[in-house]
């Protein structure tokens, strides 16, 4: 289940993940991916995978690097 408590924590780039969990009125919890730049912490990506799940490291890297090629 996903909790603030369980929230992975990864860097990469300069882009760290900071997941934020959003509850609805049903109590069903929904990841929101928040990728956050440490150089600027007004930089922030946000990624539309799954909201049942966090993202895996593999998968936080890979959204980086894609963004990094589309903002380029």
């Amino acid at each position: 289940m996903i909790s603030w408590h369980n929230a992975p924590e990864y860097s990469y780039k300069g882009y760290i993940y900071r997941p934020d969990v959003d509850e609805d009125d049903e109590g069903i919890r929904k990841a929101w991916h928040r990728c956050v730049s440490r150089i600027d912490p007004t930089d922030e990506l946000v990624s539309n995978a799954t909201p049942y799940r966090w993202m895996t490291e593999q998968e936080f890297k890979e959204f980086i690097d894609v963004m990094a090629k589309v903002t380029a």
